[in-house]
């Protein structure tokens, strides 16, 4: 019995020995084996998969081009004429407008259209537009509108890519907006422009000129119809202004007083309130609800 607990206790001895364990571990120490699989390689290969599908859906998001502009609000009958010569249509709320297509605005009603980079344009009653251009891809934002006759509204914002712009032709008269709140009013019968500009920088090209006009967004005073520019220290008050053209030149050297009804006009008019009409006897609004200069 002694004989066999010690054969026992032998073979024990041998299979737990450290040289019997690296025999069955084909000759490696403990050390060198790791205790968990890993499986960094099939990681690392696939988080540089998932990270090139990142970029890859990134950049088709940017390689996206939008022609086209949606309808924000309307009243009344706008109808358009299409770029590709099918049946025109009446636009109604979450309609679209392409390149190309002509937007015109009947009687008193109105409507209003946004960029997807979130600008928004008024057309007027009685108000007749092309629309030239219209490309937006990543940064960049390219409109370019005829404006045939009527008036035109404009909230937009700035864009800073220089491939973007964002014209306005009104006969004879090329206006360039950026950030802008202003008012464009074209009569081609007089071959008549007016533009009442109340935030933001619009360069004027005429057939003798060009020309920058800029108005900062300040506080207003509507008793004195004046703004103070935010931007400026001197507190000096700045007018809400206006030009005029006719025949394709600036009418006047000195902006013209912009009247408050127009302003407040224009924002009811984002609003989609009624505008207001004025007080004044003397003052009469024409078919866009606005003062016209002529009337002054």
């Amino acid at each position: 019995m002694r004989f066999k607990a010690l054969i026992v206790s032998a073979f024990i001895t041998l299979m737990f020995s450290p040289s019997s364990r690296a025999e069955t571990n084909g000759g490696l120490n403990p050390s060198d084996i790791p205790m968990f699989p890993t499986n960094s390689g099939n990681n690392s290969s696939a988080s540089n998969s998932n990270s090139d599908r990142q970029k890859l859906v990134a950049s088709a998001r940017k390689r996206v081009i939008i022609n086209e502009m949606k309808v924000l609000k309307l009243n009344g009958t706008i109808m358009a004429e299409h770029a590709d010569k099918t049946e025109p249509t009446a636009l109604q709320t979450g309609s679209i407008v392409e390149k190309g297509d002509i937007v015109t605005v009947y009687g008193d009603s109105w409507v209003i259209l946004k960029t997807h980079r979130g600008d928004q344009i008024g057309l007027n009653g009685n108000t007749v537009v092309t629309i030239d251009e219209c490309y937006m891809e990543g940064p960049d934002r390219q409109v370019r509108l005829l404006l045939q006759k009527g008036t035109l509204l404009f909230h937009t914002n700035g864009d800073d890519s220089r491939q973007s712009f964002f014209e306005v032709n009104m006969g004879n008269v090329v206006a360039s907006i950026d950030d802008l709140q202003a008012i464009f009013c074209y009569d081609p019968a007089k071959n008549f422009v007016d533009i009442k500009y109340i935030r933001g920088k619009i360069r004027v090209i005429d057939q003798t000129h060009s020309e920058t006009f800029s108005m900062e967004q300040g506080e207003y005073n509507g008793y004195t119809r004046t703004q103070t520019n935010a931007g400026n220290n001197s507190e000096i008050p700045e007018e809400h202004s206006e030009h005029t053209w006719v025949n394709g030149k600036m009418a006047e050297e000195e902006p013209i007083h912009m009247e408050e009804i127009d302003e407040v006009n224009f924002k009811k008019f984002f609003s989609g309130e009624k505008p207001e009409i004025p007080g004044d006897n003397n003052i009469m609004l024409d078919d866009s609800q606005y003062v016209p200069y002529r009337q002054r």
